[in-house]
Order: C-alpha cells, then structure tokens, then sequence
C-alpha cells in the first residue's frame, strides 16, 4: 500500500533508524516533548506508536505525525480534526501532494480514505488549509468534479482563484452558473485568464463590468476575442485608463474597434495602436490615415490633447520620488486622498519590491488579509492599512482586516508572506 501512494518518495530502505520497540514504548509513555516529536517523526514508526501520538497533547507531537509520510491513513483522518491550525496544515499539505499519483479509477479502501481527508481538509475553516487544497488539485483531472466546484465556490479568494484559473474539470455551463452567483471580482478575474474559455463565458465576464476581470481578458492573449465583447470593452476604457492601457497592448484589434478607440485618445496612444495592429486583415494604410486626420481635429479644437500612453506619468513620478528617498506613507495617503490611483499602484510597488502588475491584482482582489499584507510590505502602519482597504480598495467595513488589541497587525509575518507569495 505504501509503494502505491507513495511511489518513489518512500522505500523501506528509506525508514529512519528506530530504536527499540520498548525503548519506543518508553519515550511514547513517558518521554520529553522533544523526544516524543522525534518519534514521532520518524519514517517506518509502528503504526500503533503513530496512532498513539496522533492524539498527543503537544501540538509539535501532532505536527509530527501529520508531516511523516508514513503515517497511516486512519491516523490522518483523525488529525483532519486536530484543533491546532498547524497541525492540519501540515496534513493538507502531506496529503494533497498524493492526489498526482492517485488512481481514482481503483475503487479501493486506500483511494476512498485519502478522498474522505481531501474533502474533509478542503472544508476546513482555516482558508490557509483550503488554500493548500485548493493549489494541489488545480490542475489535476483525477479528483472528483464535486470537490473541484466546492473550492471554486469558495468565499476566500486564496481558494476560489487557484482552480478558477486552471481546473481543467470545470465545464462552461459551471463557469456562467458561478459567475451568474454574483462573485467576487478577483475571483471574475481569474476565469479571465483560463487559457481555454468559450465566447459565451467571455462574454458573461464581460457582462459583470469589473474592471480587474476585463483587464485581465485583454492580457490573455491565447483567447480570441469577438467584435461584440471589444465593442463594449471599447466603451469602459474611454473611462479607465486600466482597461485603456491593456486594449492598446492587443494586436487583433478590428478597424471598428480601433475607430471607437480614436474617438477619445490622442496620436501617442494611438500610434501605438496603429504599430500593433497594422497586419490585421482589415487593416488599411487609408484607413489609418483617416482616423488620425479626424483625431487632429479633435485635438485643434479642444477635444483630445497628446497625453502619453496611460500610467507612464505616474510611474515616472512614483519612481522618481523613490530615486530621491522621497516616497512614504504620507505620500501615499495624499495620494489615496486625491484619488491618484496608477501613482499609488506603482509607489506601493516600488516600496514593497515587487511588479505594479502583482500590486494591481492585489488591490482588485478586494482580499483584505493581502491588502493588509501589502501594507505591511510597504512599511505603512496597521492603523493606516484600514484607510489603504476602506478608502483606496472600497471594501465595505464589515470586511475590513483590523488590527489587534494592541494596535498590531493581526497576522504573522509568515501569513502576511504567504498571502503576497500567492499573487507573485
């Protein structure tokens, strides 16, 4: 049994040195904490010992026994119930990592007791465990479909979005029925950038007008999108430069689409329009020479002026405070203050060291616990992360992630690490 779910990862010629079964015995009954975790720790430890320490009063003990992979699986599925947090976190990472190598077809005892764990942990109320869950299978095409849509459904975005984006076992008609649900819009947006997606579950992406999940349609370019869904993306980026900056970054744009664009943009954005999209079938020199002669016009008689290509004056300015040791938090909360949006995205990029892309994501997640993580990247306080989520983000204050009686982070730092991790 242990060759079959383990594979390569464990051999007999792998198990530790133990010691003796009544020295075992000893350590079991009345040994340190320490030596108990050692123990229990070990690979090819009697199963009665793991059993025994499966219930140990030391969560260290437990977490032992949850991360040695020879652990039986009647003792998992009493850690799945473990109330320390760490513990079951140990679990779901062991277990998940068997499910590549799972024969779901077999309709063993084996195979039904590691699905009963996976569906256990993957309703766990610590979302960091469903998480873990989540990521593992988001992929796979051996778990069954159920489990796949539960995760899907999930409130936490850390959760929803792994297998949103890549579960290759959700249909379209789940997709629009999840989407019809009312979703959060960082979960939209990772349906957005499913490498496979129909039109018609392009379109309803389309249909719930989010920002973020449009964006995130122009930035995938494995799909193809139709006339009608760029007709309305046309319209939203005369408003956002967000949508603007990313429709202007495609190169299958039509010539009806690229006359909406020029009806609101000035020559510099639309010379790189023009260079894109010069190859495209319906793409003529005369028509292009058209369209800047009227967008001339426009800019003689007030319309339009030669602003450059969006986000590039805000990332300029960001970056040259930063250059200059210029760039804090009360930079940043001016700017929240002045609804300086791109000049935020990229200043809180410079300050945490990672993309304004990863930033952007983060800020249209509405994901409280990572803006939060976010802020404490950038240095700013815990009582200043509440405006960063309630002004800049709108989060309604009932989501809101305060901070601690002490007027902490409420998160570790290792959380706070690990909710960025999952948008770089």
């Amino acid at each position: 049994m242990l060759k079959w779910l383990f594979g390569s990862k464990f051999n007999k010629t792998d198990a530790d040195t133990l010691p003796s079964y009544e020295e075992s015995r000893g350590i079991a009954e009345k040994g340190s904490v320490e030596k108990r975790r050692k123990l229990a720790s070990l690979k090819g430890l009697q199963p009665e010992f793991l059993y025994y320490f499966a219930t140990d009063k030391e969560p260290s003990v437990r977490k032992a026994v949850a991360a040695n992979i020879t652990t039986p699986l009647q003792a998992d599925k009493i850690l799945t119930k473990d109330s320390n947090d760490e513990v079951r976190t140990e679990l779901a990472v062991k277990i998940s990592k068997l499910l590549p190598g799972l024969n779901t077809k077999r309709a063993d005892k084996v195979t039904e007791m590691v699905l009963e764990i996976v569906h256990v942990l993957a309703q766990d109320k610590a979302s960091k465990i469903r998480a873990i869950v989540s990521e593992e299978i988001k992929m796979l095409e051996n778990v069954p479909v159920e489990l796949v849509e539960k995760l899907a459904r999930d409130a936490e975005l850390l959760v929803s979005m792994p297998v949103l984006e890549y579960s290759p076992l959700l249909s379209d008609m789940q997709l629009m029925e999840i989407i019809r649900s009312g979703i959060d819009g960082g979960a939209l947006a990772a349906i957005a950038r499913r490498k496979k997606l129909s039109k018609g579950v392009c379109a309803s992406v389309i249909d719930e007008d989010v920002n973020l999940a449009t964006v995130d349609l122009l930035r995938n370019k494995a799909l193809l999108i139709s006339e009608s869904s760029y007709t309305a993306i046309a319209a939203r980026a005369e408003k956002s430069t967000d949508i603007l900056e990313h429709l202007i970054e495609r190169d299958d744009l039509t010539m009806s689409t690229i006359r909406r664009i020029s009806s609101f943009v000035g020559n510099a954005v639309l010379s790189k329009i023009i260079e894109r999209n010069k190859n495209q079938p319906d793409v003529t020199e005369e028509a292009f020479r058209d369209i800047r002669q009227k967008v001339t016009e426009r800019i003689k008689k007030g319309g339009a002026d030669e602003a450059a290509i969006p986000g590039e004056e805000s990332r300029l300015r960001a970056e040259r405070l930063y250059s200059n040791d210029e760039l804090n938090e009360g930079i940043i909360l001016k700017g929240i203050k002045d609804g300086e949006r791109m000049f935020i995205i990229h200043s809180l990029a410079l300050l945490a060291g990672i993309s304004w892309k990863s930033v952007r994501d983060i800020i249209n997640s509405k994901s409280a616990k990572t803006i939060v993580a976010l802020s404490w990247k950038t240095g700013i306080t815990p009582e200043n992360s509440l405006i960063v989520q309630s002004d800049f983000c709108s989060i309604h204050k009932s989501n809101l992630a305060y901070p601690d009686t002490n007027g902490e982070f409420s998160f570790s730092e290792d959380d706070m690490e690990w909710y960025l991790d999952s948008f770089l």
